[in-house]
């Protein structure tokens, strides 16, 4: 009887176990509905849906039609036509104050066409075709940059919810480990080989790993839906399969060059101060072309047009008739103007180019400043991705060893030559060598990550 109530305490046991072992896989069962995605799919969803990168795209556009305009004010002249049609009274016309009974039309038109360029205006277009190229091209640079940054929260996002996962599985490993001793001391329990407190002890431990299990789950899903949410996917987590595995993470290495190097690299890629830069240079041309009054301007125009005109003639039996023809005309001017006024010291146009190159020095004391600090956390940054790499080293050799370790002491358990106290001691010991591999993989990740974001690779 002792022998059917022990065997039947070992197989609820071992079906409380079978559950806890297929959750995870239930949640990963491929349904009709569900839907898998590698980092590669992931990033690709994500470079069409994210919603900063397209206002990047669409600041580009701007800069483009901007400084398309500007180099139209350049080269282009200005052309106008006009016409017109103009309904009166007649009026008699007279010579030498008789009337001729020869009446004005009722109507007159005319039209005519004006071609003007400001040829010369201190050099103000092209100043501000040079300030708009230069906001063109920092508008591309950010572009791609927040392309890079896409592409780095993508794959740090991906594999942050692999970490979540694995750390689940760890905790679900350690439950079944759990279980597995909780049903062995039972048996010796039964056997009288046992304490009750040995048993008791061992059913507290397994019981007290399900509320953790249960919450590392739900962390999982959270993460997973938060990371199919940024990339711009609707469907339910349970929908997705994220195809991958947090080793994959460890497949990139900084290049193999020196530090100095490194860092030059990256001080020349960072964007904050290439905008910086790019600002000074468009403070400069703005600069100029607040100071273009000290030149003259110099314009040309020419014009042609055409009109109706009303002539009174006499023909041979000495009467007089009107004659109606179109009469056409044209001419070409200069003109060269000089505002006296922006000369004085204290006018707007003066004091406007005098506020412009204050800006400039005040941004040229500032990304100094901005120079110093990025400096500083490249530094840092680099230093942080070597030690890393270290650290990732170190925490692979100690989780084979605290593996090896647990399974030597559950062996020597099994063989009675080892107490539970010391195969718990192990246990724990392998739940925090796995814990710290795995985020030493991330953190490893993540660092040589965004080094190699800085150096454009």
């Amino acid at each position: 009887m002792r022998f059917y109530a022990t065997l039947v305490l070992s197989l609820l046991f071992s079906f409380v176990l079978y559950s806890q072992d297929t959750n995870l896989a239930q949640e990963e069962a491929v349904t009709n509905n569900r839907i898998s995605i590698t980092l590669e799919d992931a990033l690709d969803i994500a470079f069409d849906n994210d919603k900063t990168l397209k206002q990047a795209e669409y600041n580009v556009r701007i800069a483009q039609v901007q400084k398309d305009a500007s180099f139209s004010d350049l080269f282009m002249p200005s052309l106008s036509i006009s016409g017109g049609l103009n309904l009166s009274e007649s009026q008699e016309y007279t010579v030498n104050d008789v009337g001729t009974g020869i009446y004005t039309s009722p109507d007159s038109w005319s039209a005519s066409a004006t071609l003007s360029k400001t040829l010369f205006t201190g050099f103000r277009n092209w100043n501000t075709d040079r300030a708009r190229d230069v906001n063109l091209k920092m508008q591309k640079e950010i572009y791609y940059d927040e392309m890079k940054n896409v592409d780095l929260n993508t794959k740090l996002n991906f594999y942050n919810t692999f970490v979540a996962q694995e750390n689940y599985r760890v905790y679900l490993q350690q439950q079944m480990n759990y279980s597995n001793r909780m049903r062995e001391t039972y048996v010796k329990y039964r056997n009288g080989q046992v304490s009750e407190y040995e048993y008791l002890n061992a059913k507290v431990q397994y019981e007290s790993t399900k509320p953790q299990v249960v919450t590392l789950s739900n962390q999982y899903q959270s993460l997973k839906l938060t990371f199919i949410r940024q990339i711009g996917i609707t469907n339910s987590s349970d929908d997705v399969d994220l195809i991958g595995s947090i080793l994959d993470a460890t497949n990139i290495t900084l290049p193999d060059m020196p530090y100095d190097d490194l860092l030059t690299i990256i001080m020349n890629n960072n964007i904050e101060l290439k905008n910086m830069s790019s600002n000074l240079e468009m403070l400069e041309y703005n600069r100029k072309v607040a100071r273009s009054y000290l030149w003259p301007t110099f314009s040309a125009n020419a014009n042609v047009g055409i009109s109706t005109v009303d002539k009174i003639k006499m023909n041979n039996n000495r009467e007089f008739y009107k004659d109606r023809t179109g009469e056409f005309n044209w001419g070409v001017g200069f003109s060269l103007s000089y505002a006296l006024d922006s000369l004085l010291p204290f006018s707007s146009t003066a004091k406007g180019a005098e506020e412009i190159e204050l800006s400039i020095r005040q941004m040229e004391v500032n990304y100094e400043q901005l120079r110093d600090t990025i400096e500083v956390s490249s530094r840092d940054l680099i230093s942080t991705a070597k030690s890393q790499a270290l650290n990732l080293q170190s925490q692979a050799e100690n989780a084979r060893t605290a593996a090896y370790a647990l399974q030597m002491a559950q062996r020597q358990y099994r063989g009675g030559t080892l107490s539970m106290l010391e195969v718990n001691d192990a246990e724990v010991t392998y739940l925090n060598a796995q814990l710290a591999y795995l985020q030493a993989i991330y953190e490893y990740f993540s660092s040589t990550l965004q080094v190699l974001k800085l150096l454009g690779a």
